[in-house]
């Protein structure tokens, strides 16, 4: 049997990642204000563990040391956020937005303690004031 293969890139295709493995959780919703800064809204992204996800395009690449426990990595050319990770976790944490046909309604809310006042959150997924253990 052959195991479902997800794929994305950034806007200009520069970067192009794939992985045939994501994490149980599916989507994190991050209310933190780097992400509402970033994203201009929260920013929602599925977790994928290092050693399952191929990237093509390193090279356009840059990594921006966002905080003392994170990074967040962008294209160099059209400057599509990507990603973000801890060094300590074993997975890489994309934007669900990049992937191609995903169809991922479940997750949880986290950082919601940064939440922006503009908006509420209207689900009944799990919230996490930072990041569940």
């Amino acid at each position: 049997m052959t195991k479902k293969q997800y794929k994305g890139s950034c806007l200009c295709g520069s970067v192009k990642f794939s992985t045939d493995k994501l994490n149980r959780n599916d989507i994190w919703f991050c209310h933190c204000s780097q992400c509402r800064k970033n994203y201009g809204m929260y920013g929602a992204f599925v977790g994928v563990p290092k050693s399952a996800l191929k990237i093509s395009g390193e090279k356009n690449i840059q990594w921006y040391k966002s905080s003392s426990k994170f990074r967040r990595g962008f294209c160099k050319k059209c400057g599509s956020g990507i990603f973000w990770e801890n060094s300590k976790w074993e997975s890489t944490y994309l934007l669900t937005g990049l992937f191609e046909g995903l169809n991922r309604k479940k997750g949880i809310h986290i950082f919601t303690k940064d939440k922006g006042g503009y908006y509420n959150i209207c689900d009944t997924l799990p919230q996490f004031k930072t990041i569940p253990e």
